[in-house]
């Protein structure tokens, strides 16, 4: 679990938590189309939620997010969609008096984006299964990079996994279970701080 440090909070209606005494690990920023406001849901470690803040303005300064959605479960004709961030990059939150949220990231996040080796033969990647990784962080997914050998030439790690257009097949056994692509079915790959894209040779 963690907790946003220096968070900040000023005349948050009595009806909501105190956002700076709450534990959690992650939030989704999303909009209510029942009362008409937008909202931040936050969750713990366990992904059981901790609380909400509604709000009719929330303000994200910097930072990492990705979108991600679902579809209605109750018949309805429509899909939930969700823009989530992680409590580990998060400084604190502000609150204005008439009930605005400012979400205030941490400055200078650490990145590993550096180069891909350019001689590697394929390259695996997967989702992490467990709930914490070597940093207690909620880990997200990880590609490895191979020489023909098989040997790890790099490991991009804790990134969101976008795939356009790529060829590729499972691989592994439990737990070490993965999916790969080969050298020759990759167009590209961008690495950023928060994620890494593999654009296969069918991309235009």
């Amino acid at each position: 679990m963690s907790q946003p440090q220096g968070a900040k909070t000023r005349s948050a209606p009595a009806s909501q938590p105190q956002l700076s005494e709450m534990f959690w690990e992650y939030a989704d920023l999303g909009f209510d189309t029942g009362k008409k406001l937008w909202f931040i849901q936050f969750y713990d470690e366990t992904n059981k939620s901790v609380g909400s803040y509604f709000a009719r303005n929330i303000t994200i300064t910097k930072g990492s997010a990705a979108q991600y959605e679902w579809k209605d479960t109750q018949g309805r004709a429509f899909w939930h969609v969700r823009e989530r961030f992680f409590a580990r990059e998060v400084e604190g939150f502000m609150i204005s008096p008439t009930g605005s949220v400012t979400v205030v990231f941490k400055a200078g996040a650490e990145t590993d984006a550096g180069a891909i080796p350019e001689d590697f033969a394929y390259l695996t990647y997967a989702y992490h299964l467990s709930s914490k990784d070597e940093h207690e962080r909620a880990p997200m997914g990880f590609v490895e990079f191979f020489s023909a050998k098989g040997d790890l030439l790099r490991r991009v790690d804790n990134r969101w996994i976008v795939i356009e257009d790529a060829s590729r097949k499972t691989t592994g056994e439990y737990p070490k279970i993965r999916l790969r692509m080969e050298r020759k079915d990759v167009k590209n790959i961008i690495v950023t701080r928060s994620t890494i894209i593999l654009q296969g040779s069918l991309t235009e």
